[in-house]
């Protein structure tokens, strides 16, 4: 009999910004602009996500450095279709 603790999340969806899978377990939406986003561009750093799972607001990279939101696709966004 197998039994799995930790088993991979199964709700994926695409991010907002770069348009990659985004696991919602590591990943989520931000508070400001709610934009569903990956691990990367949500947290940016295992510090974030840290600060994030202990209760601190859930801020994207892009809110926290003042930029406006990029939509994925967009030459802005740094990735090419």
């Amino acid at each position: 009999m197998k039994f799995e603790f930790f088993r991979s999340s199964q709700i994926t969806t695409d991010c907002d910004r770069c348009g990659g899978p985004a696991d919602m377990l590591k990943g989520g939406v931000c508070t400001r602009c709610r934009r569903i986003l990956c691990y990367q561009h949500l947290h940016g750093s295992w510090v974030r996500r840290l600060l994030a799972d202990l209760g601190a607001g859930t801020v994207c990279a892009d809110c926290r450095a003042g930029r406006p939101p990029v939509a994925a696709g967009s030459a802005a966004s740094g990735v090419r279709e």
